[in-house]
């Protein structure tokens, strides 16, 4: 999955499951929310092993609309 795709689905899964970027940073073990927010609007890249992680958390989390 690209850095685009999971940035996309992530925007998806905060807006359809109420999840915040917090609870994102948490989970990928990013330092903040607003490490979120850059990465989301493209600003940042996440690093092999956050991507494996955000990959995870959008397998988790995903459901078919």
């Amino acid at each position: 999955m690209t850095q685009r795709d999971i940035a996309t689905k992530i925007k998806v899964l905060k807006i359809t499951k109420e999840i915040d970027n917090q609870f994102i940073a948490d989970y990928l073990g990013m330092k903040n929310a607003r490490s979120v927010a850059n990465f989301l609007h493209g600003d940042y890249n996440l690093s092999d092993e956050k991507r494996r992680k955000a990959e995870k958390l959008i397998s988790d989390l995903w459901v078919e609309l």
